[in-house]
This record gives C-alpha cells, sequence and structure tokens, in this order.
C-alpha cells in the first residue's frame, strides 16, 4: 500500500510573523534555501536519539531534483534506526542469511517532494508514510538547525497536517461513527477524558455523527469550551470515523491534528514492483492542489 502524508508549512519570524517565502529574508527564496538545505543532509548524516531510546539517522538515498518552473523538489529520503533484532532469510531455501542484532540500522528509502508556490506564505511537503520512519519533527528540526548554520535563526520553519478537502469531506459524508470522547483538562484534577462506543441504534449513531460533523464544520480553534448536548462543556471532543475498512480521527477544536495520510496505490504508475517517482510526483501535485 503507499500512502502520501502531505505537510504544510510556514515560515515565521522572531514576532511570529509569517513571510512570503519566495522572498523572505529581504531577498532570499525558501525554495533555493531547501534546495540548499537537501544538499547539506545527503551529505551530513544528522544523528539522534528518539522519544524511545533508539539510535536514528536521517538523510537522502540520492540527489534531490529540483525543477525550477514547477518550483518543487523531489528525492528519496534514508530513514534509519536501531533496536530492531531479526534474521535475513533466503526467499527460495528459508536458510539464513544473517543475523540483524540491536546495533545494527534498519533503514528505509521513501519519496519526498517540496513545493514552494511563488508569491505564497505556506508551501507543501509530501512525504511517502513508511511504519516507525516519520518525518515531521526531524525535518523540523534538521531544517531549522540548518537556517543557524546559515546564520540566519531568526526564521523557523512550522509543519502541520494538511488533508485535502475532499478526504476529509468522504470521511465526514460517508463514514461511520465509531466513537467520540469527551475532554476536560483540570488544572487541578488533570485531565479526564470520556469514550462513548456507539451500539447498533442506527438512528442514535446518525444524529450523534450529524451533531459532532456539524460542529466541526462551525468551530474555529479558541478557549472557549465546546457546548455538547445534555453533557455538559468541554475543552475537545473528539470523534472516530470508519470507511472502507479505516478509520479517521477527527478533532473538533485542534483540527490540526488529523492525519493526512491518503492511499494512491491504484493512482499510480509501478516499475518492479516500486512506483515510480514521475508518478508519485504527479499525484502529490494534484494532492496539494486539493490541500491548498
Amino acid at each position: 500500500m503507499i500512502n502520501l502524508s502531505i505537510y504544510r508549512f510556514k515560515l515565521l519570524n522572531k514576532a511570529k510573523q509569517q513571510q512570503v517565502l519566495s522572498f523572505y529574508n529581504e531577498e532570499e527564496d525558501l525554495l533555493d534555501t531547501m534546495d540548499d538545505f537537501c544538499s547539506y543532509i545527503h551529505k551530513n548524516i544528522r544523528d539522534y536519539i528518539d522519544n524511545q531510546g533508539k539510535y536514528r539517522t536521517f538523510t537522502l538515498s540520492n540527489r534531490q531534483k529540483k525543477d525550477s518552473n514547477k518550483r518543487i523538489i523531489s528525492g528519496h529520503f534514508d530513514s534509519a534506526y536501531t533496536g530492531e533484532k531479526g534474521k535475513v532469510k533466503d526467499r527460495n531455501t528459508n536458510g539464513l542469511k544473517y543475523n540483524i542484532n540491536e546495533k545494527d540500522l534498519f533503514s528505509k528509502d521513501f519519496f519526498y517532494l517540496i513545493h514552494v508556490p511563488k508569491n505564497s506564505k505556506f508551501g507543501f511537503l509530501i512525504v511517502q508514510k513508511k511504519e516507525n520512519h516519520g518525518v515531521k519533527s526531524i525535518f523540523e528540526n534538521a531544517f531549522n538547525n540548518f537556517m543557524r548554520l546559515k546564520g540566519i535563526s531568526n526564521y523557523v520553519l512550522e509543519l502541520r497536517q494538511a488533508p485535502p478537502r475532499y478526504f476529509i469531506q468522504n470521511y465526514l459524508e460517508f463514514g461511520k461513527l465509531k466513537e467520540f470522547r469527551l475532554i476536560e483538562n483540570d488544572s487541578k484534577l488533570g485531565r479526564e477524558e470520556r469514550i462513548f462506543k456507539l451500539d447498533r441504534n442506527l438512528s442514535e449513531r446518525q444524529n450523534l455523527k450529524k451533531t459532532l460533523t456539524d460542529l466541526f464544520n462551525s468551530m474555529s480553534q479558541s478557549k472557549d469550551k465546546i457546548s455538547f448536548l445534555n453533557k455538559g462543556e468541554y475543552d475537545e471532543i473528539v470523534f472516530v470515523l470508519e470507511m472502507n475498512g479505516s478509520s479517521k480521527t477527527f478533532y473538533i477544536k485542534n483540527q490540526d491534528k488529523i492525519r493526512s495520510n491518503v492511499n494512491v496505490s491504484n493512482l499510480v504508475d509501478y516499475e518492479d514492483g516500486e512506483p515510480t517517482i514521475e508518478s508519485l510526483t504527479k499525484v502529490s501535485l494534484e494532492l496539494i492542489r486539493l490541500a491548498s
């Protein structure tokens, strides 16, 4: 299965003001800066320890490709981590080829595309999703560290999930409500979360789904509590919709937390069992158009 994750990024100065990406710091184009950044991490592997104590590395598997006309940069990230034990066996004989110990780096390559539109305050990063190989935090940290190395420390890049509108709308319209959670944050008692699993009462399920989707479509990010039916007021309401065997979690207030993974398996071309970079690029640009 080929899943692509869609992120939207912005560049902020110290006053938290968004910058025009193609003309920041008075004269610099972020497309060129991103190209320099990719060249840098290709030559200088970024290593770090993750939250689980695993040693990880982050780099490019090959030189990036820059298209100045389309204002995109594409290629493959190389992400690796330690801590996995296992064996590599011959497919035909099932004989052992070699053992994998906890200190070995388990590496995967995956597609990425960066788009920096002209005269815009938002850009996009598309990443092929691979299990246990997250990109958001390391990309942000590596890029911001690179900016400091360049001597431009007064700008910070921020990434946010950016699911396409049609993708969200399909779930809201056709998804089946599985559960919802009512969340309260109390300064003294801490976080309280009440979980409601839905039974087979179709009428109740549909009525609750309509109430939740109406709240989702009308709610803006604010500090106000959310009033929900006769159950009270809450700091956040989370609900889960299921469609075609897949589930997606929605947040009424903090909608930036909604995951933006899109299955594009049927939309790309394959060569030797792997999606071609040309078809991934084409699909990515269409997803960006829908997410803009």
